[in-house]
């Protein structure tokens, strides 16, 4: 029996909703995959509840959520409602708990984009450190001399990892071929990982009073949130840089602006922030130590279609009575939540 004719056991026509922005489509490859199912395309207002939402879900088998989130409020609406799968990794999105509770299989794609993030964490170092973005303002404006500024190098250089995960993992191997010095902090990691990649196993303090550069490569969880906060950015060195491609709220914001004005860190990269899209009385949008990418380091062309295709696939698995290859459960993860 091929994967068509298992979809098409489903007893009744199943409905499969796609939540996203109007300027954030969905891989067409997720429709090819699901095209015995009806799909409902339902734009949403970006990270944050939306109440047209729930109009749209009440004869809703299935939620594929690029971007939106996934509330008690629209399972309530969706009576339904048998998986919701994330186009990502991160499932903050989701109400996992309200999820659990009323039996709905939460999936996500944990190694679609990892690639795609670890090359844009090495992208936002190597801006940070060799300082690219002054120097080309600089030269723009005539200014040459003040345009030569002091670019640092990789090599031997102490770079700290928090979280050595799946894309903590790849910015390692990265860094090692730049023979950078290499420690992190994952408590939840194996140590025989640390020991296959050649990186120091350290505290979170010991990371932070020793490292140049500090990346984070974790998920979003009630014990993650703020884990960089004032205490932590007053142990860093006063040469070193920050570096979150993971999800915005795992660094105090307020505390990082602090940190940046009074010269306890030197620069900053984020491509990931407190609030999506940040506003515009953001002090980090005028501050010329730091660099920002609008949450895009997993979004290629190629990683886009890859998380397309894994949560259609993981849809189509359920939809067809049998369990998704990426769900998504607190006994299976390698770290509280």
């Amino acid at each position: 029996m091929n994967g068509t004719e298992r979809y098409l056991m489903v007893k009744s026509p199943a409905e499969v909703v796609f939540l996203t922005t109007r300027d954030s489509p969905i891989d067409p490859i997720a429709e090819d995959i699901l095209k015995d199912f009806k799909i409902k395309h339902v734009p949403t207002l970006g990270w944050s509840f939306n109440e047209t939402v729930l109009n749209n879900v009440t004869n809703t088998d299935a939620i594929l959520v690029r971007v939106g989130v996934v509330t008690k409020e629209v399972m309530e609406a969706a009576p339904r409602l048998r998986v919701v799968a994330v186009h990502g990794i991160g499932v903050d999105r989701v109400d996992c708990e309200e999820a659990e509770k009323r039996g709905i299989v939460v999936t996500n794609t944990p190694l679609a984009n990892t690639t795609a993030v670890a090359e844009h964490t090495l992208a936002l170092i190597m801006c940070l450190i060799k300082k690219i973005l002054p120097s080309d303002r600089l030269i723009r404006e005539g200014r040459w001399r003040e345009a030569q500024l002091r670019p640092k190098q990789l090599f031997s250089m102490t770079v700290g990892i928090i979280g050595l995960g799946n894309i903590g993992t790849k910015v390692a191997k990265r860094l090692s071929s730049f023979e950078a010095r290499v420690i992190a902090y994952d408590p939840y990691a194996p140590l025989d990982r640390f020991e296959e990649l050649g990186v120091k196993p350290v505290d979170l303090e010991t990371l932070l009073k020793e490292s140049e550069v500090v990346t984070i490569h974790l998920p979003l969880t009630r014990f993650t949130k703020h884990i960089i906060k004032e205490p932590e950015l007053r142990m860093m060195l006063e040469e070193a840089s920050i570096v979150n491609t993971s999800r915005g709220p795992v660094i105090d914001e307020r505390a990082l602006i602090t940190a940046l004005r009074s010269g306890w860190i030197s620069g900053a990269a984020l491509d990931v922030f407190e609030e999506e899209p940040p506003s515009q009385e953001n002090p980090l949008l005028r501050m010329q130590n730091v660099i920002l990418t609008p949450h895009v380091a997993g979004g290629t062309n190629e990683a886009k279609r890859r998380m397309a295709e894994t949560a259609a696939r993981d849809i189509a698995q359920v939809l067809s009575g049998q369990r998704p290859v990426h769900e998504y459960r607190k006994d299976l993860l390698p770290y509280p939540v």
